[in-house]
């Protein structure tokens, strides 16, 4: 039973991404750097937005439901609606890659070939794997180790929120501090990933404090190794200067655990929370991603992407406001500067889309807030009806 839970979860770091990485990209990956490695990133990071989106659409009728009496049942709903759009996904990338899939092991089979011939010209860079693999051994025990004892001061608040959805069957409504219902915190309501945490224990049947604690820090690890092998796709040409980048990239990690406030904390110490997701993994991503677009030709297949990798950013912490603002344009500026004028705004904007969807959704809880504090006679919402029958199905 425990195989098949563990394969539930795995799915949706899988053949989720590589799923909707594939519709995404089929027509922009041909000139991007890191193949089918930027495929899986911009898939997963996708798969957050989308969830992220479902997820705002239902806590919003949710709050918006809520007059007289508390709302139960949104997240079942929330589950049901993402878990049949995720396999109709799954399905439209089965119908659109099946003859590629068909001569998937010929296509594995030449590119072992050619990698054993760059071994055989040069030994070196089985040395430098052999290394890279041994320190990445030993970092996942690491993060497994450690990571399933450390108790962040952030935890009251990110598994306790994860746990608490699970078992009100709500979506961002209760108190983490005394289980009050509904409760409306505004930095909580506008991001979705201790929702997507329990959407995970939902399918899987882990513990939330199970999946925090031992089963992300050991994924979101090679994910994040993902993400530092694209960067050094884009950095370098050989597969030796690679490796070398990689270990590198190992030796800092290794020895830079020095404070709770260190990139290397956020991997080895609270993977799982979403700020160390955006710090640690999906920012470095978009910003080289940004800068392999801005390099080449501009072209409108490369906008789906980048705004999927914008709202999967957002959807992580309200930190990404920021975050994903001064990355986005400090890269752009480095591009209008290399190209000598303004350029690719359209690049730009398609960066700011999941900045903007959470200024939105968050004016919206604001706004929602006020008037169903009853301090003043003015609402922003006056046609918002005192009973929502139609809601009843969901409770």
């Amino acid at each position: 039973m425990t195989i098949y839970r563990a394969i539930a979860l795995l799915l949706h770091f899988t053949l989720v991404p590589i799923a909707m990485g594939r519709l995404i990209t089929y027509k922009s990956i041909k000139d991007t750097k890191g193949g089918m490695a930027a495929t899986y990133l911009i898939g997963l990071f996708a798969s957050f937005a989308f969830f992220y989106v479902f997820c705002s659409f239902f806590v919003a009728i949710q709050y918006w439901s809520t007059i007289k009496e508390v709302i139960t049942g949104c997240f079942t709903a929330l589950c049901v609606a993402y878990s049949v759009a995720v396999a109709i996904i799954l399905l439209l990338w089965l119908i659109m890659d099946l003859p590629k899939l068909k001569s998937l092991k010929s296509r594995l089979g030449r590119f072992v070939s050619e990698k054993i011939e760059e071994v055989k010209l040069n030994k070196f860079i089985l040395i430098y794997l052999g290394i890279f693999t041994v320190i990445l051994i030993g970092q996942l025990y690491i993060a497994f180790a450690y990571e399933i004892n450390e108790w962040s001061y952030d935890d009251f608040d990110y598994v306790v929120t994860s746990h608490d959805t699970l078992v009100s069957d709500t979506i961002s409504y209760v108190s983490q501090i005394s289980g009050q219902m509904p409760y409306l915190q505004d930095k909580r309501v506008i991001t979705s990933w201790p929702i997507y945490i329990a959407y995970l224990a939902r399918v899987s049947g882990f513990e939330v404090a199970t999946i925090c604690h031992t089963l992300l820090p050991a994924i979101l690890l090679m994910v994040a190794y993902g993400v530092f092998g694209y960067i050094a796709n884009f950095l370098f040409k050989s597969d030796e200067d690679r490796l070398v980048f990689l270990i590198l990239v190992e030796a800092l990690i290794t020895f830079g655990f020095y404070s709770h406030y260190s990139i290397v904390f956020r991997l080895l110490g609270t993977i799982w929370q979403g700020k160390a997701v955006l710090s640690a993994i999906v920012i470095p991503f978009f910003v080289i991603y940004l800068f392999d677009c801005y390099a080449k030709e501009i072209s409108n297949t490369r906008l789906l992407p980048i705004i999927a990798i914008s709202l999967g950013a957002c959807s992580l912490s309200s930190m990404a406001i920021l975050m994903v603002s001064v990355a986005t344009v400090s890269v752009w500026i480095c591009s209008c500067i290399y190209h000598k004028r303004i350029y690719a705004i359209r690049y730009l904007l398609a960066s700011f889309v999941g900045v903007l969807f959470i200024l939105i959704l968050y004016a919206y809880f604001l706004m929602l807030e006020h008037d169903m504090s009853g301090q003043s006679e003015f609402k922003f919402f006056k046609n918002r009806n005192t009973e929502n029958w139609w809601y009843k199905w969901l409770t």
